[in-house]
């Protein structure tokens, strides 16, 4: 299982980004001499007018990677809800005997299990719980897991201890977890175009270099870290936008998957294994 990784290494390297910016911005001290003198006057009108771009362009970016971001969020929560409502209709309708109901289980927290593997390029269904033994190599690890769901359904269903009635409430729930899975690809594989990623780093690059030849003559040294902030503000929120667009990586402004999956396996598991629980109702 992957470790969390911290958000601190690319803030840092944020802080290095701007110190450049800053130690660039030593140059506006010396506009007053050659061969610097001859840097144009940088007009207040120009400086508003790239402040207003640059802050329209961040904050579409910024608004659009936390909409990504959310949507991932309430997908798994959608997730965890499908996964304890489809344990609760099994133990309840079903009955089965602990053996089938150890496998649903099984079955039920490996697609989550998986599907969060499979959102992160490392699909491995031999090291999902109850499959050790299985050899197969799926493509998609999600739907075959989901079949062997549907597989377990209609193999009640044969032996006649399941009713149609029953198949289509169980079916009502089991659908619900491809659902989840193909709207988290659509976030996985829906990037922002690059062409606005672009024209949000060139126009972030325009400001900055126009930025302190503009605060020279008013500021002075204070300059230097008027521009060190700027840049680190600015570069910060892209780079933050960037991170949170792609919700499903281990750094710490992801979604916490591992919990998520650990909430649904206690969940699962208390619903379908837990005998004592069902004797003193």
């Amino acid at each position: 299982m992957p470790q969390r990784v911290g958000f601190t290494v690319p803030l840092v390297r944020v802080w290095l980004c701007a110190m450049a910016v800053g130690a660039y911005g030593c140059l506006a001290l010396l506009k007053s001499y050659p061969p610097f003198a001859y840097v144009p006057e940088i007009p207040l009108a120009l400086d508003a007018v790239l402040s207003f771009a640059m802050a329209l362009l961040i904050a579409f970016r910024v608004n659009r990677a936390y909409e990504r971001w959310w949507e991932a969020r309430t997908l798994w929560g959608k997730l965890v809800n499908v996964s304890r409502n489809l344990a609760v209709k099994i133990r309840e309708l079903e009955q089965p005997n602990r053996e089938d109901r150890q496998r649903v289980r099984n079955v039920i927290v490996a697609f989550c299990l998986g599907l969060k593997d499979h959102l992160r390029d490392a699909p491995t269904l031999s090291q999902l719980p109850g499959f050790k033994d299985d050899k197969a190599a799926p493509a998609h690890l999600p739907s075959y897991l989901a079949r062997k769901l549907y597989a377990r359904f209609h193999a009640w269903r044969a032996a006649g201890v399941l009713s149609d009635q029953q198949l289509w409430v169980l079916d009502a729930e089991a659908r619900e977890l491809l659902e989840v899975c193909g709207g988290c690809e659509r976030i996985k594989t829906t990037m922002m175009p690059i062409s606005w990623r672009l024209i949000t780093w060139q126009c972030i690059g325009v400001y900055l270099i126009v930025l302190p030849w503009g605060l020279a003559d008013e500021f002075g040294v204070w300059t230097i870290p008027l521009t060190v902030l700027a840049a680190y503000l600015v570069i910060a929120a892209e780079l933050i936008a960037r991170y949170v667009e792609e919700p499903f990586g281990v750094h710490e402004d992801h979604l916490d998957l591992e919990q998520i999956c650990k909430a649904i396996d206690r969940s699962v598991s208390e619903v379908l294994l837990d005998d004592e629980c069902s004797e003193r109702s």
